[in-house]
């Protein structure tokens, strides 16, 4: 091998090839190689892991590299994930440091509802109670714990902020939040119960 080496060298200088170009090249050459192969080599090793330890499936909402989405695919080198716009990230499995799985476990619906200072409190309180229990009582098959008013959580400059939570399973949280919103905002209407809004004064000054 270092006979061929030689004789491969003194004919390319033969040729008028400049040897010490060729050398460099064949060295740049070998060190991309090597850190292909070394990534390639981590990425496969990580997706072992991956599919080995269940981490996370296809099918299943995950966020990780500050991307979020629907699992589409998991293979040894490659992670495919497809966010809400319906774009398709492919993520090299060696690049995956951290993963956070919406879909394990119970996930948690949260909203907050903004009354206005003149209302009665505890009338407002009792009111969402009776709107926390309907939707608990519709919607039993995807809530794991029903919605609970937890209280006053913030006095804002024109609204009372109170706190309403509760578990669904996984993935349905959304929908939770998106029902309570409108039935408290009907209900809300039905008792006249005010939603404040920001107001403006204008001052017109006659010139």
């Amino acid at each position: 091998m270092y006979s061929f080496f030689i004789a491969t060298i003194t004919i390319l200088d033969g040729i008028g090839i400049p040897i010490m170009a060729v050398l460099s090249a064949a060295g740049i050459l070998g060190l991309a190689v090597g850190f292909g192969a070394q990534n390639l080599v981590k990425d496969i090793i990580t997706g072992f892991f991956i599919l080995f330890e269940d981490q996370f499936s296809v099918g299943e909402y995950v966020e990780t590299q500050g991307v979020a989405g629907v699992v589409e695919e998991v293979g040894l080198r490659i992670t495919k994930l497809r966010d809400w716009d319906g774009k398709l990230h492919i993520i090299p499995n060696g690049n995956i440091t951290m993963v956070t799985n919406f879909h394990r476990g119970s996930m948690r619906a949260l909203v907050e509802v903004r009354v206005s200072y003149k209302e009665n409190i505890d009338r407002v309180l009792k009111v969402l109670e009776g709107v926390c229990k309907s939707v608990n009582d519709d919607y039993q098959t995807i809530i794991t714990t029903e919605p609970k008013v937890v209280g006053i959580t913030a006095l804002g400059q024109s609204e009372v902020v109170i706190r309403i939570v509760a578990k669904t399973i996984p993935m349905e949280h959304w929908g939770i939040e998106m029902e309570l919103r409108k039935r408290i905002k009907d209900t809300f209407e039905r008792e006249g119960i005010e939603i404040p809004y920001p107001h403006q004064v204008v001052i017109r000054k006659d010139v």
